[in-house]
């Protein structure tokens, strides 16, 4: 038997010894926890058990499980149980403003390999709440669009767990081209609704930051450890220096009769077009605070909305929005 091996059943065995005690009526005497728990009637002798037993005993004791020895009258030990209420967790309750930050949280991890999970827990969540409504019931609705967050928090926790150098495809603002960058990752920082990647770029020998949502394709965990690590003392928000945000762009849409309705509330100006029995398409200049917003716009918009020509490759992003949205949305399923 390994030492991980034996490590594992021990484990077994205590949560096993916990289970027991907690799930028995009146206090477990010695003799059915050794016949009862499987792990205690290996034990080669009476001497080993107790042995056993007492360290068993002391340890769950010491996380905190509150073991209660019983004793009769003259002092002979009955058993051992644990009350359930004194070592059951307290029921959760959460108001309508944190229900709405675990709603975010859950939505963040949607695309992840924790997706499933998250929003298992939170419907355990929602079941057990009995007063988390919104005022007027009004429950709180927020939407997640950008899942540039989801697609890269794995790899980025393993690199900055490990202490890797990460490569990844990265379109820098202006540039319609995309460029292989090798970085230290130092950290993740949020700032008004966008996310960084702050670390030391190999190639141009400096910090660099990186928008996470200009990074094309996926994000590679190499096997080379970090060159340069994190200075001490540094703030990796200030790094994020103002040149680093977009400045607002716009593009010129044709938006079909009575559909868009998002791109028109953003426009600058709207050039309604007839087809002689009424309203026609509507060609629209739409304003938004980043490139990222103004595609996932015309993304929504669907075949309502049509980007007119030379505007650097927007339409090419548009199409690369709709086909990311659709590998998301596939059934892994044949249909039957």
């Amino acid at each position: 038997m390994t030492a991980q091996t034996s490590r594992v059943d021990r484990t077994e065995r205590l949560l096993n010894l916990v289970i027991c005690l907690m799930a028995a009526r009146v206090p477990v005497h010695r003799s059915t926890i050794r016949s009862a728990i499987p792990g205690y009637a290996d034990a080669s002798s009476d001497t080993a058990f107790e042995r056993m037993f007492e360290r068993d005993k002391d340890e769950l004791r010491a996380m905190g499980v509150p073991i209660e020895t019983v004793t009769d009258a003259h002092g002979d030990v009955l058993g051992y149980r644990v009350h359930p209420e004194d070592y059951e967790l307290p029921a959760v309750s959460f108001s309508p403003q944190e229900r709405a930050v675990l709603a975010v949280a859950a939505t963040l991890w949607e695309e992840t390999t924790l997706g499933p999970t998250a929003i298992a827990a939170l419907r355990k969540l929602d079941a057990t709440q009995q007063d988390a409504s919104a005022p007027d019931g009004q429950v709180p609705q927020i939407l997640v669009r950008n899942s540039d967050v989801a697609t890269f928090a794995l790899p980025l926790m393993r690199a900055l767990r490990e202490r890797r150098t990460t490569q990844f495809l990265y379109r820098a603002a202006g540039e319609t081209e995309e460029r292989r960058r090798t970085v230290d990752p130092w950290g993740v920082v949020a700032r008004d609704g966008a996310w960084y990647l702050i670390g030391h770029d190999r190639e141009r020998g400096d910090p660099r930051v990186f928008r996470l949502s200009r990074i094309v394709g996926a994000i590679e965990v190499c096997a080379t450890p970090v060159d340069v690590a994190v200075p001490d003392n540094v703030d990796l928000a200030r790094l994020i220096a103002p040149g680093a945000e977009d400045e607002s762009v716009t593009a010129r849409v044709e938006v079909q009769a009575g559909r868009g309705a998002e791109l028109r509330r953003h426009a600058l100006s709207i050039r309604q077009g007839s087809n002689g029995q009424g309203p026609s398409s509507a060609e629209v200049v739409v304003q938004a605070r980043t490139r990222e917003q103004l595609v996932t716009m015309l993304c929504a918009a669907g075949d309502g909305a049509r980007v007119l020509p030379d505007q650097g490759g927007l339409d090419r992003e548009v199409m690369a929005g709709w086909a990311a949205a659709l590998r998301r949305h596939e059934s892994p399923f044949e249909p039957s």
